[in-house]
């Protein structure tokens, strides 16, 4: 369980990257194909964020 778990921290970390990344470039360029890639990699990240709590859901690390 504990792969999952860091798993799912490393999608969310990504996911918080992208979100950051896609408000700064808000604010900087005129690319809409390369607003709209971030924006579809992160919504594909929260899926596999999703998919994962939802597989690791009841199944907590006992910690031994």
């Amino acid at each position: 369980m504990k792969s999952v778990k860091n798993r799912i921290k490393k999608l969310q970390r990504e996911h918080r990257t992208l979100d950051t990344e896609i408000k700064r470039l808000y604010n900087t360029t005129y690319s809409e194909k390369t607003l709209k890639d971030l924006k579809q990699r992160k919504l594909k990240l929260k899926d596999e964020i999703t998919r994962l709590q939802g597989e690791n859901n009841g199944k907590e690390d006992s910690g031994t």
